[in-house]
């Protein structure tokens, strides 16, 4: 097969994949449209604050897989792409065993140590009565996440395989769960607890199912406790480490703020910040969606020695970033309070100019750092983003706590953005550019 039918054959899995990820991603944001007045309305405004204040800090459990989950991917992509169909099993072996060994850790960690936490100091709450529902909610989500670190394997091996059409159907079918189970909770006068575990844990239940038959089928793919060895944890884990570092600084910065601001301002303070920055989360997603096909694409052709591709794509991906975001910008700058207003049914929950303008350009700058993160992740780049992905953001957060003593919420926020994501998107931005400058004399012919 020539570069070109490889390279036409790349761009019509990338389509595919887009398409249904749209349509996952696009059930998940109407699920998020939905489920925030309901929730509101049934939890009240303090366990609600609770329940977004502990969704971000699930993201900060994400890099608990210790870059596993990125290790394992990029490591399949290039077996992919120099067709080794010897290695992969293995490699799929091991990071299951490992996986499935941190989830039993997490989960013991939630059962036995977890109650033994005053959590009222990092979630600040008016009513003593919401303690326990705080603990509870705490271990749910924590469980719910231990088990999505194996099940959430299956999405890395397909999509290193390119095979990201399957794995984002069986999530959009798991997020259908997930919406419906808010109202059977709701139906059932079920607590908090129980709701954020259904909603958390049903999709990877469904992409578990769905992808282990696919690799259980599949010889090249199929794990065995007889194929863990522990001279392939190396190559997982030399990736994996560099990018557990980014990892951890990409969440410190999406994540952080909402929880520094929560515990220094309070749950109910920061129920405006809260739903402003779910609503214009929808865009990330979007441009989140239709660029994560790339990242194995990218590796593939770069195995491939495609590079010709790989410029070509990466400038595509700016243009149509582009069309994506600036719309949403536009439109939220004039109309979003009016929409926030009307989403969440509640006027206390609507943001002033300031904070909109705030998580409105950081929506902005974060199109940006997502596509060069794509491109230098699929490129397995993660030695700047390793550093300055990581250093930036704890900075950021340090000022911002700091400031926090004398200044408002808004103030703050700013301070984090553009202490944080500015500098970070600037940093990605020039290694974006020079590797590509690299790659330019050699292009493919």
């Amino acid at each position: 097969m020539t570069l070109e039918q490889r390279s036409n054959n790349r761009n019509k899995r990338i389509k595919k994949t887009a398409f249904a990820a749209m349509l996952a991603k696009g059930i998940n944001a109407l699920s998020g449209l939905i489920t925030v007045p309901v929730t509101l309305n049934y939890l009240g405004s303090e366990q609600f604050g609770i329940w977004m204040a502990l969704t971000g800090f699930v993201a900060f459990l994400s890099f608990t897989d210790m870059g596993l989950g990125i290790g394992l991917q990029n490591a399949l992509t290039r077996c992919y792409g120099k067709d080794d169909n010897k290695t992969p099993s293995h490699l799929i072996s091991t990071a299951l065993f490992l996986t499935s060994l941190l989830c039993a850790i997490l989960c013991a960690f939630s059962y036995y140590v977890i109650p033994e936490i005053d959590l009222t100091k990092l979630v600040k709450l008016s009513n003593n009565n919401n303690q326990q529902i705080l603990m509870q909610t705490t271990q749910a989500i924590i469980i719910a996440f231990a088990l999505s670190l194996p099940l959430g394997m299956i999405q890395r091996i397909l999509d290193a395989y390119q095979r990201g059409f399957t794995t984002n159907c069986l999530l959009a079918i798991g997020r259908l769960g997930s919406l419906a189970s808010v109202f059977f909770c709701i139906e059932m006068n079920y607590p908090l607890p129980v709701m954020a575990l259904l909603y958390m844990l049903l999709p990877f239940i469904l992409l578990g199912l769905g992808g282990f038959y696919i690799c259980l089928t599949n010889s090249i793919l199929r794990p065995s406790l007889f194929k863990i060895k522990g001279k392939y944890i190396s190559k997982i884990v030399k990736t994996g480490g560099l990018a557990l570092s980014a990892q951890i600084g990409a969440t410190i910065m999406s994540s952080g703020p909402l929880l520094l601001l929560t515990s220094q301002y309070g749950a109910i303070a920061v129920v405006p910040f809260a739903i402003t920055q779910r609503l214009l989360s929808m865009s990330s997603l979007i441009l989140s969606t239709a660029l994560a096909p790339l990242w194995p694409a990218y590796g593939e052709a770069y195995a491939r020695n495609d590079t010709q591709w790989i410029i070509s794509t990466f400038k595509k991906s700016i243009l149509y970033s582009a069309i994506i975001v600036f719309p949403i910008f536009i439109i939220m700058s004039f109309y979003g309070q009016l929409i926030i207003e009307w989403w969440s049914q509640d006027k206390n929950a609507t943001p002033n100019f300031s904070l909109l303008m705030a998580c409105n350009v950081w929506a902005l700058i974060t199109a940006w750092t997502r596509i060069c993160s794509m491109f230098l992740n699929g490129m397995n780049n993660f030695k700047g983003q390793a550093i300055y992905g990581l250093i930036l953001p704890v900075i950021a957060i340090i000022i911002g706590y700091y400031n926090s003593f004398s200044s408002s919420l808004i103030l703050t926020l700013w301070i984090i953005i553009i202490s944080g994501e500015t500098f970070k998107s600037i940093f990605l931005g020039i290694e974006s550019y020079l590797l590509l400058k690299s790659l330019s004399p050699h292009r493919s012919n």
